[in-house]
């Protein structure tokens, strides 16, 4: 039995970055004032996290040999008997606003849509095991297992992603906007701006999984669930 989490993104996606450029009167670039900054400004209801636990899908069409070449060797040398396999993905969405005025292009982020959903969780277990016998039970309860702290580290990333995004304060919003050349200049900074917060969190967060579902497979754990069966194969 193993978990074997897996990322398909391999790091932040923009989704999408609308931007709003309100042109305003022009003037002369050398006697504007720079971008104004308003340190009261409510930035509530700025940043918006979501990881919706997707319910894992149950399947039982592999054999023993195709498990294994599913686990991409994440057992070692042993034989996998079950499997939990999670595609893990991080997407960003952001809505960005602005004026032009004296020569200067001012933006902000309005909103910032981070979503940890994952796009597939699938639970393996062997065909050679008849739903219902003794095996299949125990390996299920098992993958069961790490599917439930797959759930409790999600939420609890999706909680620290959320409180390093409130936390930023230098991130760009009406109160404190950002001085850029152009539309795609502001883009691009703006959604590395996110990448700089979201992404170490995120790595975090797959570590600690990582390490968690090791301990649902220390060797004391395996001989436990063994010894409740006696038809493995």
């Amino acid at each position: 039995m193993k978990s074997y989490p897996h990322y398909s993104t391999g790091g932040i996606r923009a989704l999408a970055a609308v931007l709003l450029l309100a042109a305003c009167g022009k003037g002369d670039s050398r006697s504007e004032a720079a971008c104004p900054h308003d340190p009261g400004f409510d930035r509530s209801g700025l940043i918006k996290v979501r990881a919706d636990q997707r319910p894992a899908v149950l399947r039982r069409d592999l054999s023993l040999a195709e498990l294994a070449v599913e686990s991409k060797g994440s057992v070692g040398s042993g034989k996998a008997q079950g499997l939990t396999e999670v595609e893990g993905q991080v997407s960003f969405r952001t809505l960005v606003n602005g004026d032009t005025a004296g020569g200067r292009t001012c933006v902000w982020f309005d909103e910032v849509h981070v979503d940890l959903t994952p796009a597939s969780v699938q639970i393996f277990v062997p065909r050679e095991y008849r739903e219902g016998s003794c095996e299949d039970l125990a390996i299920l309860a098992h993958e069961r297992e790490h599917e439930r702290v797959h759930h409790e580290a999600l939420a609890a990333a999706a909680k620290d992603v959320e409180i390093a995004l409130e936390g930023a304060r230098w991130l760009p919003s009406r109160g404190n906007p950002l001085e850029a050349e152009d539309r795609e200049a502001a883009e691009k900074e703006l959604n590395a701006k996110i990448r700089k917060v979201v992404t170490p969190v995120y790595e975090s967060y797959k570590e600690n999984l990582r390490a968690a579902q090791a301990e649902l497979d220390k060797p004391a754990l395996y001989e436990w669930v063994s010894k409740r069966c006696s038809a493995w194969k």
